[in-house]
């Protein structure tokens, strides 16, 4: 939350007490959702209350209620934060705004501006068919009123949609859409139970196949919408002589010129006699005999009889095996076997669909950027749409455009959300705020104007003097001459090299021909009424000679032509006449500007070195 000042601090804690609760739900108006209703339990009349919102999964329609009550005064809020007043009345709460909704989601409250005085309850109905899974922290932007005083503030609060599920006959399928690659699960609806004669086939559309009864999570990593086939083969029943049918035979009884009575007898492959059917007398064929016996592997023998008053004579024998039912023929025998194998077929499909997972945004600047105090810069992105920025973890209220525009320190950020609800995150910014060099203040002697406090000028820096607000060429040192007749607006620019900043003092000038600046170098150098630099030039020593009022303390400050200070030497006199050594062999050759600190002020004059 953005920081307000101590004696509003009760406010924001109306605002996260009262807000988080009833405005967590309330607050995301917007058309799409209309026809809430509010359904709440006995309640005070002066309290805090907000129901639970349920847990949405991707890809099924969503509609939820919530109902609230709002405190009409301070009092239920001080119950929970003694620091805040309690008896206080509320007498507005305005909706501003709200980010980070589920994607796929559309919400409406029963109104967006409230009176707790005399309608505390209200409603919020969300709907719409969530995108993709996830916990979205939804930022709502609001602003209450307390004794007429508005205080705007932000909270979040979380949102759970679940991972998709899709069922049929078959088999489940959860997390079965998502973005980039989703790890799918799968359920098989037809379990064996360890039965033997269950078989299955699975075809999950990525080129994968499978034969087990469960098979372990799959993973889909390339976009694209993939038909998984499943197949569910149940042979429990096994294998059944049902009926046999004697379709003709020349074993009549040819004495009494009557119809055959016949029967049936059947051996297993082992030869074992295991059914007698029961004779059927005067047989018209066909002749049907209802046996229902169940069968294992191997040749079984087949006899038909003819039942004679005198005994029974064989009509013949045909053999056959579980799986070779239908007509057999043997001689004059002929006989349909009828074997019955039921088996369960069950096919089922489904569809896992994995959305194009973006990239993520790339800003310009990246990686650390170092601007000055007083200054901006502007983060852009490579998206144009889809966009929320972010501050360190604080989401930024209506930055939602390509560019961001930033005048404060810290890590900066943007989400993209794809159309299809997929969601990637650039890089952080930092973004750092160097300090303002110190303003290169200057005093006026004459026409000469020299840099007030060299040592509040950063280790590293160079200066830089204008007129007028353009540039002069060169000028570069502590000090400038005004040589030319007229009023100016004379300015002088520090940088500080290390982090490119500057600052600058300007004063308005006019030129005063009652006053000189130093005079040729080979001449001795008079920028005050005593002060003398001799010899000037110089090959190594220079005589520094000046008169002061009063005597004390001295600085002597030797700056290059760069403005660069190269030698500083204090002392104390204790007379008011002055004369000092100063030596400058060491010193490269070239232009100096020196700088002579006394109680009564400063002095300044040039020194060329040879």
């Amino acid at each position: 939350m953005r920081k307000v000042p101590p004696h509003k601090f009760w406010l924001t804690a109306i605002a996260f007490l009262f807000f988080a609760g009833f405005f967590s739900l309330t607050t995301m108006a917007q058309t799409g959702c209309p026809g809430c209703a509010i359904s709440l339990p006995p309640l005070p009349n002066d309290t805090i209350f907000l129901s639970t919102a349920a847990e949405g999964i991707a890809g099924q329609y969503y509609d939820t209620d919530i109902s609230f009550r709002m405190p009409k005064t301070t009092t239920p809020v001080n119950a929970t934060d003694p620091s805040t007043p309690a008896g206080l009345p509320i007498s507005n709460i305005t909706i501003n705004s709200v980010v980070n909704v589920p994607p796929g989601l559309s919400w409406e409250a029963n109104q967006m501006s409230f009176n707790p005085s005399n309608q505390p309850d209200g409603c919020v109905k969300f709907c719409g068919t969530p995108l993709q899974p996830g916990v979205y922290n939804v930022e709502v932007f609001v602003t209450a009123t307390v004794l007429t005083i508005g205080q705007s503030t932000s909270f979040s609060f979380p949102i759970t949609i679940l991972p998709a599920v899709s069922n049929n006959d078959g088999f489940a399928m959860q997390n079965n859409s998502g973005c980039g690659a989703v790890t799918v699960s799968f359920q098989n609806n037809v379990q064996s139970n360890g039965n033997n004669g269950y078989a299955y086939a699975w075809d999950f559309g990525n080129g994968t196949t499978s034969n087990l009864e469960n098979p372990p999570a799959l993973t889909f990593s390339a976009p694209g919408v993939y038909e998984v086939k499943y197949a569910a083969t149940i042979d429990t029943f096994g294998y059944q002589i049902s009926t046999v049918r004697v379709l003709g035979a020349s074993c009549d009884d040819v004495v009494l010129n009557v119809p055959p009575d016949l029967y049936l007898k059947l051996k297993d492959p082992l030869g074992n006699l295991i059914y007698t059917s029961s004779v059927l007398d005067n047989v018209d064929f066909p002749a049907i005999f209802n046996v229902n016996l169940f069968l294992t592997d191997g040749t079984y023998e087949l006899e038909v009889r003819d039942e004679d008053t005198f005994g029974s004579e064989s009509c013949g024998y045909v053999y056959f095996t579980k799986t070779n039912s239908g007509v057999l023929v043997s001689g004059d025998l002929e006989v349909q076997v009828d074997i019955i194998h039921p088996v369960v077929n069950i096919n089922s499909s489904g569809f896992v669909t994995v959305y194009e997972q973006p990239a993520d945004p790339i800003l310009v600047p990246n990686g650390t950027v170092d601007i000055c105090i007083g200054e901006s810069i502007d983060l852009v992105a490579d998206y144009d749409q889809g966009l929320q920025w972010y501050q360190d973890t604080i989401v930024l209220f209506g930055e939602t455009s390509q560019a961001l525009s930033v005048n404060g320190p810290g890590a900066y950020w943007v989400e993209h959300t794809s159309l299809d609800g997929c969601r990637a995150q650039s890089a952080p910014v930092a973004v750092i705020f160097s300090p303002l060099p110190n303003v290169p203040t200057f005093n006026v002697t004459g026409n000469e104007y020299a840099l007030s406090d060299p040592s509040q000028l950063p280790a590293d820096y160079t200066l830089q003097w204008f007129m007028d607000g353009a540039i002069l060429p060169g000028e570069n040192g502590p000090f400038y001459c005004l040589m030319q007749p007229g009023v100016f607006l004379m300015a002088l620019q520090v940088t500080n090299n290390s982090t490119g900043c500057t600052n600058e003092f300007s004063l308005g000038v006019s030129y005063n021909p009652a006053f000189t600046c130093a005079s040729a170098a080979n001449e001795v150098t008079r920028t005050a009424s005593s002060l003398v630099l001799s010899p000037n030039p110089t090959w190594g020593d220079l005589m520094v000679d000046f008169t002061m009022e009063k005597p004390g303390e001295l600085a002597f400050q030797l700056f290059d032509s760069m403005g660069k200070l190269v030698k500083v030497e204090n002392a104390i006199s204790f007379e008011s006449h002055v004369r000092k050594e100063l030596q400058l062999g060491h010193l490269p050759n070239g232009t100096y500007q020196l700088k002579v600190q006394t109680p009564d002020g400063f002095m300044q004059g040039r020194v060329v070195k040879l």
